[in-house]
């Protein structure tokens, strides 16, 4: 049992009152410290963050900021959870004893839209605090945007002298159940720590995103960002791709999905991914497409990709009647150009 008074006035520190018991000599020693942390982080603090903090023991000040990083970061998400009114109120404004629910079942719209936000979507945290959240589509897809409008509330702009469309998120409760539903789904790293820096603000514990699998709406969202749908009328072949100066989020994509990643140009970081044999494109139409379908235009294309490798072998056939047929095909296909 720890009977050490500097330890005591540490525990109680933290748990009753943090302004009633500040006193420059607690946690006196290393020693006393890591005893501390052993013993008695089960009861504030989870196992992995105990680990966190004893691996950047550096000196007993940078362990003190770190445990309390983790406490005021856990007031801060319980209030914010009930401002968004994630946890039930009585009527006297107490919490009730209903045990605490972070985690989200996942949800295959807002798998798909984070999707989406890894290749189109950007968070902004301006100087003087005003949070925004934006993606940009071309105007043929507002269909798409007009659908996450309806989910989160929001505006939606003509982009002058572009034939595009600009949806923007900047009211508080929108952005923390954006936050909330999106928070563990978003794989680009440059989108994370856009994403961290609103997360601070509104008290949220950023998570960070499992290993994908098939069965995820990510994929479909991202090709409706970055993708596009096309065929090579030579090779007779149709090409699913997604372009990403990160590697890093195309590389798994493959032992799931197949298809392989090409560098796009040596003179910039830029790579595409790409799905190309008919095996593969037509796993992706029969068990993936078909569960999570496409929002944007570019669906139009996938819907016909069984359609071209039935037709191809007409594109050079004497028959006119069949030639037709092929020539009837490329119209409906060409009706979306990329």
């Amino acid at each position: 049992m720890i009977i050490n008074s500097q330890i005591t006035k540490a525990h109680d520190y933290l748990r009753h009152n943090f302004y009633n018991y500040i006193n420059n000599s607690f946690f006196n020693s290393f020693f006393a410290l890591r005893q501390y942390l052993f013993e008695l982080s089960d009861h504030i603090m989870s196992v992995k963050w105990k680990a966190i903090i004893i691996s950047k023991l550096v000196g007993i000040s940078e362990a003190i900021r770190l445990i309390l990083i983790r406490y005021f970061s856990n007031l801060f998400y319980l209030s914010n959870i009930m401002y968004t009114k994630h946890l039930p109120l009585s009527n006297n404004n107490t919490l009730k004893s209903s045990p605490l629910k972070v985690c989200n079942t996942p949800d295959p719209f807002f798998e798909w839209l984070a999707g989406v936000i890894d290749g189109d979507g950007y968070f902004n945290l301006s100087k003087r605090g005003t949070a925004r959240f934006t993606i940009t589509m071309d105007i043929r897809d507002k269909k798409a945007l007009y659908e996450i409008k309806h989910k989160l509330g929001g505006s939606i702009y003509t982009i002058a002298n572009a034939n595009a469309l600009r949806y923007q998120l900047s009211h508080r409760k929108g952005l923390i159940f954006l936050l909330n539903k999106i928070n563990g789904l978003i794989r680009n790293p440059s989108r994370m720590l856009q994403m961290n820096k609103l997360c601070l603000k509104y008290g949220i514990v950023l998570i960070y995103p499992k290993p994908l699998t098939f069965n995820n709406g990510w994929l479909s969202g991202f090709i409706d960002s970055d993708g596009s749908v096309y065929f090579n009328e030579q090779s007779g072949q149709v090409f699913i791709c997604a372009s990403q100066k990160n590697k890093y989020l195309l590389e798994p994509l493959l032992s799931i999905y197949g298809g392989r990643v090409d560098i796009l140009s040596p003179k910039i970081e830029a790579f595409k991914y790409i799905v190309y044999r008919k095996k593969e494109l037509f796993n992706l139409v029969d068990n993936y497409f078909d569960k999570y379908p496409l929002k944007t235009k570019k669906s139009s294309r996938v819907n016909l990709i069984k359609q071209f490798y039935l037709l191809r072998v007409y594109i050079n056939s004497k028959d006119i009647g069949e030639f037709n047929k092929w020539i009837s095909f490329k119209d409906k296909w060409e009706k979306y150009q990329d």
